[in-house]
Order: structure tokens, then C-alpha cells, then sequence
């Protein structure tokens, strides 16, 4: 992401699929390559795609929230860089 970015800058808009909490074991998970999604926003990601780490929560609410905050704390430290 950040190597497309620095490439392509916002003239590309990025999706990263395969979000993952950090620590988050599903089960039977087909997805290669993962990212959180604080590493993924600050990489550069302009949209993620998210659906496993919610549909699979045992509480999704609460995995959507932390899924917000990450995204929150990677915007605030992606802009003071």
C-alpha cells in the first residue's frame, strides 16, 4: 500500500482486503495475507474491506468499534507524519 501510494499518490485510491485484528484467529481462514487495520490505514489504504472479524465476533459490535478506533489512531499518526 504505502509503495502504491508513494507511486501513484491519491491519483490511485487503495482497497485492502484481508482485515484482521490483531491476535484474531478464525477459524478455517483462507486469506493469505492479512493486515490490521491500523497498518493498513496508515499504510495508505483509502478503504478496507472488512467482514470475517465481524461476522465471526463473538461479539461484533464490539469488533467493529475496535476496528473503528484502530482506523481512528492510524488517521491521527498517519497525519503527523
Amino acid at each position: 500500500m504505502r509503495a502504491v501510494k508513494e507511486e501513484f499518490g491519491d491519483s490511485l485510491v487503495v482497497v485492502t482486503p484481508g482485515i484482521r485484528l490483531a491476535g484474531d484467529a478464525i477459524k478455517n481462514d483462507d486469506q493469505k495475507r492479512i493486515v490490521t487495520p491500523y497498518q493498513a490505514i496508515y499504510d495508505g489504504a483509502d478503504y478496507i474491506v472488512v467482514g470475517r472479524p465481524i461476522r465471526t465476533a463473538p461479539d461484533p459490535a464490539r469488533a467493529a468499534n475496535a476496528i473503528t478506533k484502530e482506523i481512528e489512531h492510524a488517521l491521527k499518526d498517519r497525519r503527523k507524519n
